[in-house]
């Protein structure tokens, strides 16, 4: 019975959440289908297949991983093609958006359990436990669906300016309550208070790695302090995420024969998602930017683990997903902290720590004999950690967010170009391009939200 009355529950919730802002509009009678227990509430966020777990793709779809060949272009809808060549208006009038629609889903999912344990009087101390760790949890998604959205539709983060405009930020399940956008700050301030509940509450690791953690909840604070340009606890949170574990998989031992290079679940995984999938996802044509392959060395085992030739000579589809298989990974793993920390040490004057951590990953990553980088200091230092990242965390989504943080340091900046396609396209840094439009939607529904592009 009770799962048939969670699957009432999660059909409710699935047609309320067709669209972000539909049901902003709908009034359900809650009283048919109230959640009544803590298995319920941890139903609700197990909810993976309802994109608990999923991650935006219009990012990475934009971003210089990526090249489309032409006869993919042609195969490929509106929406990821002006996203590909980074168009003003990326939505068609009357199509929703998966990008904006599914972070906030998690958002909706996450505060239906919180409101509903407001409610919830335990009956042993184990419950007391068992409920603060839902609580966690629940903020946890919450933080995650609010900062994916703030990466995606709002502007850069520029600690110099005031009053930039951050997003919506839903703190109810109550499908009456309007809301406008938050200041930047604002949202950044929730989406950290969020995830700081978890380190609080959460244990150390999860049996479960698409369920949230307190190792899941530190690696993602520092994740946040870094797109915030505030390196101190950007470096403390990472530090801390790695002192409960640092295990990189050395690539060295693997098996380089697997259709796809890596299990899912492997021991670098702190936080499993994978990003939404669109038409070239696994498409022949959709090959790894040229440029990016030519910055690897012939010792370097990334090649082998990341790359598999393409039907067309010289170009190679990308294998190496976390996921275990052809979806990209839009998760968090050991391997982005001790790079998020390599960065964050060397901006707060711990230029040692940051080339150790760089030597670290490179011992796991290289072939065996590998000789440990000496000497390396200040701006070259800098380029050789942005050059790891950049080799590292390819098809995860983070090189948008590298992208847009890094685009405000002129040493650092990127103009992007699709060198490789007839109809050409340029993405200048600072370019208003960088923040994807409200889709319009959204923006019938609500448009008190306000699109500034």
């Amino acid at each position: 019975m009770k799962n048939q009355y969670l699957l009432v529950l999660l059909t409710l919730i699935g047609f309320l959440m067709q669209s972000c802002t539909d049901y902003l509009d709908v009034k359900p009678n809650k009283s048919l289908v109230v959640p009544s227990s803590l298995d319920d509430f941890q139903g609700l966020l197990d909810a993976e297949h309802r994109g608990m777990n999923s991650y935006p793709i219009n990012g990475s779809i934009s971003s210089d991983d990526h090249v489309f060949g032409e006869g993919l272009l042609q195969g490929l809808e509106f929406e990821p093609s002006a996203t590909y060549f980074w168009k003003k208006n990326v939505n068609r009038p009357d199509i929703e958006d998966v990008n904006w629609d599914f972070p906030y889903r998690k958002v909706f999912y996450a505060n239906v359990v919180l409101d509903g344990l407001k409610n919830y009087t335990t009956k042993n101390q184990f419950e007391d436990i068992r409920k603060k760790e839902l609580e966690a949890s629940a903020r946890f998604y919450r933080a995650m669906g609010h900062f994916e959205i703030l990466m995606h539709f709002a502007e850069p983060f520029d600690p110099s300016k005031n009053g930039q405009l951050g997003i919506p930020v839903r703190l109810t399940s109550d499908v009456n309550v309007k809301i406008v956008r938050s200041s930047m700050d604002d949202s950044f301030k929730q989406i950290i208070d969020d995830l700081e509940y978890g380190v609080q509450f959460l244990s150390n690791k999860s049996k479960i790695q698409t369920r949230p953690s307190k190792w899941s909840s530190l690696a993602m604070l520092g994740r946040v302090y870094l797109t915030m340009h505030d390196y101190s606890n950007a470096y403390e949170y990472s530090k801390r995420t790695l002192e409960i574990d640092k295990t990189l998989m050395d690539y060295k031992s693997l098996n380089s024969n697997l259709p796809y290079s890596f299990k899912t679940f492997n021991s670098e995984v702190i936080f499993h998602q994978r990003q939404f999938t669109y038409t070239g996802t696994s498409d022949a044509e959709n090959v790894v930017n040229p440029e990016l392959v030519n910055l690897y060395d012939n010792k370097d085992q990334r090649i082998k683990y990341f790359f598999i030739p393409s039907g067309t000579i010289g170009k190679f589809n990308f294998r190496g997903n976390y996921t275990g298989d052809y979806y990209h990974f839009g998760g968090i793993a050991t391997d982005e902290v001790v790079l998020n920390l390599a960065e964050s040490a060397f901006r707060v004057g711990k230029e040692n720590e940051a080339l150790e951590a760089i030597n670290y990953l490179l011992e796991n990553r290289m072939e065996s004999g590998f000789t440990k980088i000496v000497g390396l200091t200040g701006s070259n230092l800098l380029k050789k950690i942005v050059l790891e990242r950049r080799k590292e965390l390819l098809y995860r989504g983070i090189r948008w967010l590298d992208l847009k943080r890094h685009n405000l340091y002129p040493e650092l900046a990127v103009t992007l170009r699709r060198n490789f396609n007839i109809a050409d396209g340029t993405l200048e840094p600072g370019s208003s391009r960088y923040t994807f439009m409200i889709p319009p939607t959204e923006m019938n529904l609500n448009p008190m939200q306000q699109n500034v592009r």
